[in-house]
């Protein structure tokens, strides 16, 4: 947006001693020909920019139009800073890249070039299915418009009218946290599980909202429980050929194998409430791994594959 870019190169100008038109062309990722554009509408504005030529020179504007630069520290405007680019890896409003250029000096550039963390919420292959889900929902959220959508269950799949409020980042999965129509509540949709969905023109009053709960959904409920007396450990016995593999799978503790060159095995232990979920993911890479313990899961395997057994009794 014009708009925002106008007052974000406005902010930059009165923080910085002097720039260039290709530093802003670079920091708002637009061309050097829309920058001298943005800065004539600036100028007729009322803003006094100068220009300097030379090897050492650059534009600036005059002192009574400064900002106090000690607002936020350094270490805060790098801890937005993390926080935009992660937004920004999912979201191409220009916004985001305006308020980027706003908050780091062109001095300070190197220093948050090596912050902490950077996070990237981005697929790695193109035309992404979720991604398509997360624009399209996040216009929903910012444009109120109720959605109608199909999910899949742990043992159906509904058809819900909801209300979104927000999307949600939990652990290594997106989910879009909304107000159930039908169950006159907020539930935490898992964006995967959306088979289908249709945002609908019908608008709603948004409610407020203190706290996202964050547990009560079946998925939050595989690693979580009111129960805290059923708690399973797990130990899982893998080749080590296959231990990338299981990487993939699950994060989890891989247990330290012994040095010996001979010993090509590996464990994996992790601790879960619902034994249930626990078979039915060693099921879907039993030939990679063999059950340690839990007992009570050997016994569940046991009946899975009991059960596999007598569908194709008759054709064996």
């Amino acid at each position: 947006m014009k708009t925002g870019r106008l007052a974000s190169i406005l902010y930059v100008l009165a923080n910085t001693d002097k720039t260039t038109v290709r530093e802003l062309a670079d920091r708002f990722e637009t061309s050097k020909r829309t920058i001298q554009r943005d800065l004539a509408a600036l100028s007729c504005a009322g803003i006094k920019i100068e220009s300097i030529s030379g090897h050492d020179g650059g534009i600036h504007i005059l002192e009574k139009h400064k900002f106090n630069k000690n607002i936020l520290s350094t270490g805060e405007i790098k801890q937005i800073f993390t926080g935009l680019n992660a937004l920004k890896s999912i979201d191409s409003d220009t916004s985001i890249t305006n308020l980027i250029a706003k908050l780091i000096p062109e001095k300070e550039g190197t220093a948050f070039s090596k912050s902490e963390y950077a996070i990237d919420f981005s697929a790695w292959y193109p035309n992404d299915i979720t991604a398509k889900k997360m624009s399209d929902l996040h216009q929903a959220i910012t444009d109120q418009h109720c959605i109608r959508l199909e999910y899949i269950s742990t043992d159906s799949r509904i058809e819900r009218i909801i209300e979104p409020y927000k999307l949600v980042f939990k652990q290594s999965n997106w989910y879009l946290y909304a107000f159930c129509r039908k169950r006159k509540d907020f539930r935490l949709f898992k964006i995967s599980r959306i088979a289908s969905y249709k945002v609908l023109e019908e608008t709603f009053q948004v409610q407020p909202i203190e706290k996202i709960k964050m547990l009560q959904n079946n998925e939050a409920d595989i690693f979580n429980s009111k129960d805290k007396t059923k708690l399973f450990e797990v130990v899982l016995e893998y080749n080590k050929a296959d231990e990338f593999y299981l990487t993939n799978k699950i994060d989890a503790c891989f247990l330290k194998r012994s040095i010996k060159k001979r010993d090509t095995k590996g464990q994996i232990c992790f601790n879960v409430y619902n034994l249930n979920w626990a078979a039915d993911f060693v099921f879907s890479i039993l030939d990679k791994v063999k059950i340690i313990s839990p007992v009570e899961l050997k016994a569940e395997i046991e009946q899975k594959l009991n059960k596999i057994y007598s569908f194709y009794k008759g054709d064996i």
